[in-house]
């Protein structure tokens, strides 16, 4: 079984519109670097229309292609960071759960909602007990603090359920912010709730040293996978290396498999980077070798566990 622990639903009008003009800026300074034929305003036009889905049918027919099974979806909020959208984060949360009900199969929903909010952790206990959320997913890139009492009480609202908390970590696509999405502002999260397992998402991106550098030594933190693509495609032996590397500092039962789509889509395709993994045990260079059993854990065997599937 093969698990995406982490995906989005997106819409145009679930994001306002400062974030999609500095997302199109990144975008385009990334693709001119490569000699790409885009403009900002061709970004907009062309690339992120093929990211707008909210019923989850675009990604289940990528997921069918690269054999994928399952996947956790959850949203972004960044309201209270760059101004509020035309849908509110309650409703995109209800259109989320919806999509969910339609495929139940397919489709792990997590709750999501900007911790600061008013009425936060009482809308996340409602998305859990009314609505099925098997996890939430936080996003210190909204501008919060971890460590910070809003965060924390939410997360102690939620301990006894016993679901999964992802959370991002690494630098942030402008205009989002990068403050808090250094690893170490979960320390205080993992140590004083225990009984919660935590998922770093991206590994970090570049603070993959130091969560590596900690991560043995706390028992409740995971890491997951995506937005490595590139390097897979770049430079295959060197992304053999970073996943060995988060393997050895974790241990095999504690890194997950995520593609980040549909961000991710203009990198490569989920067929692809399925395979890429699948190929470690065959083509990793030999300082990064990788067993079987290694692989079956790291594309779904450690989330079937952590989701309790």
């Amino acid at each position: 079984m093969i698990i995406d622990i982490h995906r989005h639903l997106v819409a145009k009008e679930w994001y306002s519109e400062k974030f999609w003009k500095g997302y199109a800026r990144m975008i385009y300074l990334i693709v001119s670097r490569r000699g790409l034929p885009f403009s900002v305003e061709s970004v907009q036009t062309k690339i992120f229309p093929k990211y707008f889905d909210t019923t989850g049918e675009n990604h289940l027919e990528q997921m069918e292609k690269a054999g994928i099974d399952k996947t956790v979806v959850f949203l972004f909020d960044t309201g209270l960071l760059i101004g509020e959208p035309e849908v509110l984060i309650e409703d995109q949360n209800k259109i989320l759960f919806n999509a969910s009900k339609k495929h139940p199969d397919k489709i792990i929903p997590f709750a999501h909602i900007d911790p600061r909010r008013p009425g936060a952790i009482a809308f996340v206990k409602k998305c859990v007990e009314e609505w099925g959320a098997k996890g939430l997913k936080l996003h210190p890139s909204a501008g919060f603090n971890p460590e910070e009492a809003e965060t924390l009480n939410l997360i102690e609202a939620i301990a006894d359920y016993r679901i999964p908390v992802i959370t991002h970590t690494g630098p942030s696509v402008v205009p989002t912010s990068s403050r808090y999405c250094d690893p170490i502002y979960l320390d205080k999260m993992l140590l004083r709730f225990p009984e919660v397992n935590i998922i770093a998402a991206h590994m970090a991106y570049g603070y993959r040293q130091q969560l590596c550098s900690f991560g043995w030594q706390r028992p409740n933190l995971y890491t997951e996978i995506s937005m490595s693509q590139d390097m897979a495609k770049r430079d295959y032996p060197q992304f053999a290396r970073i996943i060995r590397e988060a393997v050895d500092a974790f241990g095999p039962e504690r890194v997950l498999f995520g593609t980040d789509s549909p961000f991710s889509w203009g990198i490569i395709s989920e067929k692809n980077f399925v395979a890429a993994i699948k190929e470690l045990a065959t083509k990793a260079p030999d300082d990064a070798k990788f067993t079987e059993s290694e692989i079956e854990m790291l594309l779904g065997l450690n989330a079937k566990k952590l989701l309790n599937i």
